[in-house]
């Protein structure tokens, strides 16, 4: 279906609601003023040429998970989120239809507007986002819970040292071997996790035997901490 084949289908779907559709316009600009701290007449001419029309169901969405997630913290004062952020999460965010990586692109969001949040964001995030799917993020947030659950978050300079085997993952998560390596390996190209690197009591001159378990045992990274911190808590 072309671009313009959407756009009318999307406003004769619209039209059949009548009123419903200037609730949902006003909606989505008061909640576009509330994270730029700008007029909204002003901030509608940043995000027009942006966001499609056909994409505004989903940022209402967007808009109702954030602000329950802010409002379940307490937070009723927020900050401003630069442009620079806050545009392509709601690009990327009114594109997406897997609603587990929906709530990525929110709780990042909810983070950057949050002033008590004192995680890192990082812009980089918003291209690990694009880049994972919700069995990725599964598998990140449950190694990140059981690191936290140890006590082992709070020092990243030592968070190497904590491996989970193969098989741990594949039950936690609920995958098969396939699905395992494939996530994994891309989890590792973006430096979420690495292969567990292990120190046998063999000696080769000065320096003990180190094993590479490849993908049998990995280890959760410092940057995906941070990565879970921001957008998955």
């Amino acid at each position: 279906m072309s671009d313009a084949e959407e756009i009318a289908k999307a406003v004769q779907s619209v039209a059949n609601f009548g009123g419903k559709a200037l609730e949902t316009s006003q909606k989505v600009g008061s909640f576009f003023g509330r994270v730029f701290k700008e007029p909204i007449a002003e901030v509608s001419g940043m995000v027009t040429d942006k966001l499609r029309f056909v994409r505004w169901q989903r940022l209402v969405a967007m808009s109702d998970e954030v602000n329950k997630i802010l409002e379940e913290r307490g937070v009723h004062e927020t900050k401003s989120v630069p442009p620079k952020l806050a545009l392509p999460i709601f690009e990327e965010g009114s594109l997406e239809q897997d609603p587990n990586l929906q709530h990525l692109w929110n709780h990042l969001l909810a983070n950057a507007m949050d002033p008590r949040f004192n995680g890192e964001l990082r812009y980089g995030f918003i291209d690990m986002i694009k880049n994972v799917t919700g069995i990725e993020a599964a598998i990140l947030n449950n190694f990140y819970e059981i690191l936290k659950q140890e006590g082992h978050v709070s020092n990243l300079s030592s968070i190497t040292d904590y491996p989970l085997k193969k098989e741990q993952i594949m039950q936690i998560v609920g995958i098969d071997t396939s699905t395992y390596q494939v996530s994994v390996f891309n989890l590792m190209r973006m430096q979420c996790i690495g292969p567990a690197i292990l120190k046998g009591g063999v000696m080769m001159g000065s320096e003990p035997v180190t094993i590479y378990k490849g993908t049998d045992a990995v280890v959760l990274t410092p940057l995906g901490v941070k990565f879970v911190e921001a957008c998955i808590k």
